[in-house]
């Protein structure tokens, strides 16, 4: 069975209902990222055109990338839209890199409190 980008945001929103400590909260920031990243991949790919990747490397940085520069015209609703999701997922990768990378880096509450905001944010518009 797999998961959908809605049930990974649930599941981090669950994960911050009971988190006792950091460790919790760094398990919060990564679903919440990895369903925002889905729900807007799938966004993206539902474009008649990918965006541009520019000079970013790595899938992740891509997508960013690509959802910050649309090929469609600005004409398209599509085309704010996409650039919307690129400035919400951005700080969204930057905790899930803090989260899942920087051991020694704190991850408080507040953190994976408004990475769970952000994701639910993505995930509404696009899903």
């Amino acid at each position: 069975m797999s998961s959908t980008p809605r049930e990974l945001v649930d599941c981090a929103a669950e994960l911050l209902r009971q988190a006792l400590g950091e460790p919790q909260y760094r398990a919060v920031c990564s679903r919440a990222y990895y369903g925002a990243f889905h729900a807007a991949n799938t966004f993206h790919n539902a474009l008649s055109a990918p965006g541009s990747v520019g000079s970013a490397r790595g899938r992740h940085q891509q997508l960013i990338a690509q959802l910050s520069n649309p090929t469609c015209s600005k004409q398209n609703d599509n085309y704010f839209v996409s650039q919307a999701l690129s400035k919400k997922l951005r700080p969204l990768i930057d905790a899930r890199v803090k989260a899942d990378y920087l051991i020694h880096s704190e991850v408080s509450l507040a953190l994976a409190t408004a990475a769970t905001a952000s994701a639910e944010a993505i995930v509404q518009r696009v899903m």
